[in-house]
């Protein structure tokens, strides 16, 4: 197997040293590894060709986002197989190691491997991820059945950081779709999920950086109504209504309905910002779903009340949102 490491970087020059770090302690090294710099400004290019010269090749590009990084080092990239790290995570010694055994010992039809992860910088995230997911394994390593109906479950176990996939099937795909900010991976592991087979490694052999004060600029792209999440999703389902595997299948359905919650989402956002033109055009998107005017009505007032009701009782929160950040650390 020829394996390029490939991390995208936006602005975090003392993580990605460590993430660099961890890829070269590897018990099985990889081929290559490509740092694609996101148009940092805070000297991260040079930094790492001055501490790891030719061992880390640095591709540079302008600001577009850890989409456009990923691909750009896709597309750059010398192995056959890619294993993808955010700047800001660490793989332990043996991460690499056993996903070659596991693969080796599944055969060909493996194109995708990933390992359970646990996080860190967050006390109150006790559980790895596939503890979480409620992803239950008996084995050291074994195929995952159907990844499609686990992603639309919202219970993927698997984290990028954790991925090793074979080029060509990224290729295929198109790669990861840079209009979206947020749900990138999701959108390219459930693509992924028909074209080839997934298997899983038991133990976590990842670290996840779920240090509270990152997790507020993600947090405030929800929280602030950010209408980029709202077109990232409907980029996303509504792409993958068109998909020639999930048209007519036991997926159409759960995907038309995440789809239609969207629009009412962003509908009731704009409402709320007295952007009532704007809302007027999801109420559009709407009816192209079948959805009439009393419908559409009837469903926003049912769910505003709900959510009054779930908030009834609930304590204020003592957090802060900060500013949020854009570029290829918004993932």
């Amino acid at each position: 197997m020829n394996v390029t490491a490939l991390i995208p970087n936006y602005n975090r020059c003392a993580q990605v040293t460590r993430a660099i770090d961890s890829v070269l302690a590897q018990t099985a090294p990889v081929d290559e590894i490509v740092v694609v710099d996101d148009g940092s400004t805070d000297g991260s290019a040079d930094a790492i060709q001055a501490r790891y010269g030719s061992r880390v090749r640095v591709l540079q590009q302008k600001n577009a986002g850890v989409s456009a990084a990923r691909n750009y080092g896709i597309r750059e990239a010398g192995g056959d197989w890619i294993a993808l790290l955010d700047s800001d995570d660490l793989w332990l010694p043996t991460k690499m190691e056993r996903q070659f055994e596991a693969l080796a010992a599944l055969g060909d039809g493996f194109g995708l491997c990933f390992t359970d992860n646990i996080f860190t910088g967050n006390p109150e995230m006790k559980l790895s991820r596939f503890q979480e997911t409620g992803f239950e394994c008996i084995s050291r390593f074994g195929p995952l059945d159907n990844p499609a109906k686990l992603i639309l479950a919202e219970r993927e176990p698997f984290f990028t950081s954790s991925i090793l996939v074979r080029r060509s099937a990224l290729s295929e795909i198109g790669g990861f779709d840079s209009k979206m900010v947020v749900r990138e991976d999701t959108d390219v592991m459930f693509r992924l999920s028909f074209k080839i087979k997934f298997c899983f490694i038991s133990d976590p052999l990842v670290e996840i950086d779920r240090d509270p004060t990152r997790e507020i600029g993600l947090c405030n792209l929800f929280a602030l109504r950010d209408e980029r999440v709202y077109r990232s999703l409907q980029t996303m389902w509504a792409k993958w209504l068109l998909m020639p595997e999930v048209a007519g299948s036991e997926y159409e359905g759960i995907v038309r309905e995440k789809l239609r919650a969207i629009y009412y989402d962003s509908a009731e956002a704009k409402i709320h910002a007295l952007r009532l033109q704007a809302a007027l055009g999801e109420f559009s998107r709407l009816r192209a779903m079948g959805d009439g005017y009393g419908s559409i009505f009837k469903n926003l007032i049912s769910r505003k009340i709900a959510k009054l009701r779930s908030q009834r009782g609930r304590p204020k929160s003592a957090v802060t949102m900060k500013p949020i950040e854009t570029g290829s650390d918004l993932h």
